[in-house]
């Protein structure tokens, strides 16, 4: 289908690994799917996922790769602790300074570019770029919108990629 209907990579990552996720875990190719690149790299992890299910046999369960996968689930639930604990601290900031909006901290920067927003930006000189990006726009990825080519971390960024 996506061959047919392109889209992003992403979903087809995070669809595949939700139809799929019990037999990912199983055959130990969550991982492998979650850090493909391309529909080929989803296709053959599929294909191999098909081949431990028509031979059983052919999957020998790696003891090095299960504790792996545990030590970055733990690492993402972290990830995900300081977040919450970030996001609390700015709402008890906006208390202590009498906000009416309670996540007044957390929707700043958080505006989406607007396409002539970013054809401005481009032709814009670098400081300029920079402090017009960090006013309205800080929480999204500077360089996925402005760059040539997009922002090479891809999905290990930080900042929120949207078109």
């Amino acid at each position: 289908l996506v061959k047919q209907y392109p889209m992003k990579i992403r979903s087809v990552v995070f669809h595949t690994r939700r139809m799929c996720k019990d037999l990912f875990e199983k055959y130990q190719l969550m991982e492998e799917c979650i850090a493909c690149t391309s529909v080929e790299e989803v296709d053959a992890v599929l294909s191999k996922c098909a081949k431990y299910v028509a031979n059983p046999k052919s999957f020998h369960y790696d003891q090095e790769k299960a504790a792996r996968d545990k030590e970055a689930l733990e690492n993402k639930r972290l990830e995900e602790g300081k977040r919450k604990r970030y996001e609390g601290r700015m709402i008890r900031k906006a208390k202590r300074e009498g906000l009416s909006d309670l996540h007044h901290y957390l929707r700043m920067g958080a505006e989406v570019p607007s396409v002539e927003t970013v054809k401005r930006l481009k032709k814009a000189p670098k400081e300029e770029r920079l402090s017009v990006w960090k006013k309205n726009h800080s929480q999204h990825c500077m360089a996925h919108h402005l760059e040539e080519g997009g922002c090479k971390r891809d999905r290990s960024c930080a900042f929120i990629h949207t078109a």
